[in-house]
């Protein structure tokens, strides 16, 4: 579980927004303490993913999940900022 978060993790930092969505969908349900991390980087990963194909409404929709689900999580930050640079471009 650990590494799909790192591998998903580097997938958003090189903006390969859809090689994140399934890295993160194969672990799904592992691991409970982590569920709001790993479903709040599949949102993250989704508006980046919705905004490279132009849905920038879906983008944004999206991107509204991942902030409330990463709230907890403070790291998440930088990773957050990165797909609301992508969004506003």
């Amino acid at each position: 579980m650990r590494a799909a978060l790192w591998e998903a993790e580097g997938h958003l930092e090189r903006r390969e927004y859809f090689a994140a969505t399934r890295t993160l969908s194969r672990v799904f349900g592992l691991a409970r303490e982590a569920e709001g991390r790993l479903r709040g980087l599949h949102h993250l990963a989704a508006a980046g993913y919705k905004a490279q194909c132009g849905d920038a409404r879906g983008a944004r929709r999206q991107l509204h999940h991942a902030r409330r689900r990463l709230a907890p999580y403070p790291d998440a930050a930088p990773l957050i900022e990165l797909v609301e640079r992508d969004l506003a471009s």
